[in-house]
């Protein structure tokens, strides 16, 4: 089978899973932008390589507002593939754009869209939806306000079952797609929740190394980690505040901030006023496997205080509680709260600090939920078994008539 993706750019969890679909013999081509990507958030690090096909193309800011690349239905009828397989927001251009709908038919391609999804309200139900779960852009700004957001939104639910209706199937990185795409009038079986995951090979094969090797950091049972891009929806404020309550209780606690961004002068800053900057330290962006798992092995916990999902892989490749709260519903099939992890209460620094204590009032507990996240990378969401979710719903969508 011969499958075409459109992406904003390739990131290093991409790249690897992209490489796993290519080695088990789907042929993959990636339709990237020629000149940097306006759809992946400030900072993400991207890469370049890959034993996959990229063809590099134009990217376009559409009368719609969103990006699309305008020269896809050439590439569509120049790669012909049997799937082409397309994320918000380029499946939007499915619609308004009639030339790619034309040369998808001629191809005998079949459409598949790729969405978590989140923040995606059920039809007809956007008001009520966006009353209980407010939008925020990186920067906290509130989006989901005014009447234009509404009008905006009113337009998109339409299309979008517009481009539900003619696709062969979706891929989903969580389940929760089981409650919301239905009510676009995708039936139960065209929806394959793939799940998502980091490249576990890489992080598992460095792990045994990692824990043999000389330690990066002095040894603390009480080590709170936490990893991601330094923006507001992050919410690394937030876990700063819970740590200064944490700190009374549990002198000997540590935090460690991995990543860079926007606001890491800000949160140096609020690190230092809180009068416990000693026990906070940053450490800038990290890639490298080894060096990153150096530092969840010999941490005790991760928290995701905010918006994000993937570093929650990482933490649990290690073995890691997780203590989340709303972040891209992905976390929803990942955590079990009480088995590997706990969920606070979103926007709470005391509900958050709560539930670091019992943690690190608990040896047992921790030890239990070290491994039951380590149980659910080997055997359920890891490289191998996400690529084969991929591979397999492929197989299924080329099947139908």
């Amino acid at each position: 089978m011969k499958v075409l993706y459109t992406f904003g750019g390739i990131s290093h969890y991409l790249d690897a899973l992209l490489n796993k679909q290519q080695e088990k013999g789907a042929g993959i081509v990636t339709v990237i932008p020629e000149k940097g990507n306006a759809t992946i958030g400030k900072g993400v690090h991207m890469v370049e390589g890959g034993r996959y096909k990229r063809v590099y193309a134009a990217e376009k800011n559409m009368f719609y507002g969103k990006c699309a690349f305008p020269a896809l239905p050439q590439i569509v009828s120049d790669e012909k593939p049997d799937i082409v397989v397309m994320g918000w927001p380029y499946f939007l251009q499915f619609f308004f754009q009639p030339k790619l709908r034309k040369a998808i038919k001629k191809s005998g391609a079949k459409l598949v869209i790729r969405e978590i999804p989140f923040q995606t309200p059920p039809y007809g139900r956007i008001r009520p939806y966006f009353e209980e779960h407010a939008m925020y852009d990186e920067n906290m700004n509130l989006l989901s306000k005014g009447a234009g957001f509404y009008i905006r939104q009113y337009i998109t639910m339409h299309i979008r079952r517009y481009c539900y209706a003619r696709a062969a199937g979706t891929l989903n990185y969580s389940s929760v797609a089981y409650d919301i795409l239905p009510s676009y009038g995708v039936k139960k079986e065209n929806i394959h929740v793939t799940y998502n995951a980091t490249d576990t090979e890489a992080l598992l094969k460095e792990r045994d190394h990692v824990r043999s090797g000389k330690p990066l950091l002095p040894v603390c049972n009480k080590r709170i980690l936490h990893i991601g891009r330094l923006v507001k929806w992050k919410r690394v404020d937030l876990l700063i505040d819970a740590f200064k309550k944490i700190v009374p209780e549990f002198p000997d606690a540590e935090l460690v901030i991995v990543g860079d961004g926007p606001e890491l002068d800000n949160l140096k800053r609020q690190a230092e006023e809180s009068g416990f900057g000693e026990q906070i330290r940053f450490t800038g962006s990290i890639y490298k496997p080894q060096e990153l798992g150096a530092y969840m092995n010999e941490s005790t916990l991760y928290v995701l205080a905010g918006m994000g999902g993937l570093s929650i892989n990482d933490a649990m490749t290690y073995g890691m509680p997780v203590i989340c709260s709303v972040c891209d519903s992905t976390e929803k099939d990942l955590v079990t709260d009480g088995r590997n992890g706990f969920f606070f209460k979103e926007g709470d620094a005391d509900s958050l600090a709560e539930k670091i204590k019992t943690i690190f009032a608990s040896p047992e507990l921790r030890a239990d939920m070290q491994k039951e996240s380590e149980r659910i990378i080997r055997e359920k969401i890891n490289l191998e078994s996400v690529s084969d979710r991929f591979l397999e719903a492929f197989t299924t969508i080329l099947k139908q008539q």
